[in-house]
C-alpha cells in the first residue's frame, strides 16, 4: 500500500510532489507529444490534425488532442501558484512549533 508507515513529513513533501505534478501536468503532456511526433517524423500544430501513422494506426488525432494540453496551464498555473502559498503556510507553521517545542525550558 502506498504511504504506509510514512512519516509527516513524508506526507508533507508528497503533497509538494502532487501539487507540482497538478502544476506542471498539463505542460509535461503536451512536451511528452511533441517528442513522440518528433519521433515519428510527423508534424505537430494546433491548427490542423495531420497524419501520424505508427504500426498501421493514425495517431495524429490523439497527439493533437494532447498537444493542446499546454492551454490548461493558463489554470494549472495559477491554482498550483496558490496551493504553493497555502503549502508553505503549512510549513511555516509546522516548522515554527517543531522550534518552539525543541527550545529548553
Amino acid at each position: 500500500m502506498i504511504g504506509k508507515g510514512l512519516s509527516a513529513a513524508g506526507w508533507f513533501w508528497l503533497s509538494l510532489l502532487g501539487l507540482f505534478l497538478f502544476t506542471a501536468g498539463p505542460l509535461l503532456v503536451t512536451l511528452t507529444a511533441g517528442l513522440i511526433a518528433a519521433a515519428l517524423g510527423c508534424q505537430l500544430n494546433e491548427s490542423a490534425v495531420h497524419a501520424c501513422p505508427l504500426l498501421g494506426v493514425d495517431f495524429g488525432g490523439v497527439l493533437t488532442f494532447f498537444g493542446m494540453f499546454a492551454w490548461l496551464t493558463f489554470m494549472t498555473i495559477p491554482f498550483g501558484a496558490m496551493g504553493f502559498l497555502v503549502w508553505l503556510g503549512f510549513a511555516a507553521v509546522l516548522l515554527i512549533r517543531r522550534l518552539r517545542r525543541s527550545e529548553p525550558a
